[in-house]
């Protein structure tokens, strides 16, 4: 329908502006904070390695690997870099070694993790455990 379709102010709109239209979320609030979030802390492992980092206390990078198995040491690193530009975590350097911190951007999203630790008890909690699902 390209060329026929209108907008709000009546004008004729392209093929990409009536796809842009329809994907785009029209409300302030769907547009900014979620997607940052989802940026910030929707990353694989975001969560399990500010989980090592906050509540287990774990604060070399050896440490997190050897907690997270299947977790590559790139990828470690990927995310360690991503969650300090983030300001979810801040590195630590004293001589050679390198430990990594919560910071209080970082306790904030413990909600998330919380919420995930909740639902996951409720949905899959019992199947870990060797009993099927209710």
């Amino acid at each position: 329908m390209c060329g026929r379709d209108r907008g709000d102010t009546g004008k004729v709109l392209t093929r990409s502006e009536v796809r842009r239209a329809r994907v785009e979320p029209r409300l302030l609030y769907q547009q900014g904070p979620l997607r940052k979030s989802l940026a910030a802390l929707g990353a694989k492992w975001t969560l399990l390695i500010l989980r090592d980092i906050g509540y287990l206390k774990l604060s070399r990078f050896g440490q997190i690997l050897r907690n997270n198995p299947g977790l590559a040491p790139r990828v470690l690193s990927r995310r360690l870099r991503q969650m300090q530009q983030e300001d979810l975590i801040r590195r630590h350097v004293e001589g050679d070694e390198i430990s990594y911190h919560i910071t209080h951007r970082g306790e904030d999203a413990f909600y998330v993790l919380l919420a995930f630790l909740r639902y996951g008890l409720k949905y899959y909690g019992l199947e870990t455990l060797g009993s099927p699902r209710s």
